[in-house]
């Protein structure tokens, strides 16, 4: 079996190759979501959040701002040119 050689200074994870190319799935916000919302449930800006618009909205609004803030999702895409 061959060993394979690092042919630069720097790990794997801060070669720019082995980024995503695809957004987050829905499966993959929803995982994020309920680990943010798990980290913030306790917390009183969460607490006024879900008494302001509910549980289920409140987690909706996470995973959107998740999505917002993933620079391959389609939200976030900006044309290179003229549009027509």
């Amino acid at each position: 079996m061959k060993e394979k050689t690092q042919t630069s200074s720097e790990p794997c994870w801060l070669d720019a190759r082995n980024d995503r190319k695809a957004p987050f799935s829905d499966g993959e916000l929803d995982v994020l979501a309920d680990d943010f919302i798990a980290r913030m449930v306790d917390t009183q800006a969460w607490q006024d959040v879900v008494a302001e618009v509910g549980e289920q909205r409140a987690r909706e609004l996470v995973k959107q701002r998740l999505a917002a803030q993933d620079a391959n999702n389609l939200v976030n895409w900006q044309p290179d040119g003229p549009l027509h």
